[in-house]
């Protein structure tokens, strides 16, 4: 990760932010036809649904509904060219449980950016004693994205065989958790 910098994102670089992440989001099913989102070209340019969620999730306290952190990775040339991002979980009672996203744009990608992110969050959830676990859920056929996990000692507790049909393909789903509390 030489010259690459991986931060906490700031208010004024959220339109930046915003500009990277409609480019990443277009690339899905691109590369290798790896879908990273179970969603379709047509549901992917529905808008500023994700502006929303991560605006509102930054505006928020950990412990509100909804909150979010973001963290970003830059080039040297101060581009952002990775994201990952944790979240409050929707269901009650798990105040001690995140959830994880995350992605890397595409021509930076093998180039250990995604194993800085993912260090960086964990490095931040293991210093909160407030977070006890990181979760995450990731389409099965990513296998990019399940190595890179289980690298970092990710354990699979599911795999929903048949969670998606996308354009009439069935996709399956692996949930995965890093116990970060000591």
């Amino acid at each position: 990760m030489n010259s690459i910098t991986v931060e906490e994102i700031k208010l004024e670089e959220f339109t930046e932010f915003f500009m990277y992440l409609s480019k990443h989001l277009s690339e899905n099913g691109m590369a290798n036809n790896i879908l990273f989102l179970p969603l379709s070209k047509d549901q992917l340019q529905q808008g500023d649904e994700w502006e929303e969620k991560f605006m509102t999730g930054f505006n928020k306290e950990f412990g509100e509904a909804g909150w979010r952190k973001l963290w970003v990775a830059k080039s040297h040339e101060n581009q952002i060219i990775g994201h990952i991002d944790i979240r409050s979980r929707n269901e009650l009672n798990t105040r001690h449980r995140v959830l994880l996203g995350m992605g890397v744009d595409s021509n930076f990608r093998k180039m250990r950016i995604g194993q800085g992110l993912l260090e960086a969050v964990i490095n931040y959830c293991e210093k909160h004693d407030e977070i006890d676990w990181l979760d995450l859920e990731v389409l099965t056929n990513n296998i990019p994205a399940i190595s890179l996990y289980s690298k970092n000692n990710f354990k699979v507790l599911a795999n929903f065989i048949d969670m998606f049909r996308i354009e009439r393909k069935s996709y399956d789903y692996t949930s995965m958790t890093l116990r970060v509390s000591q």
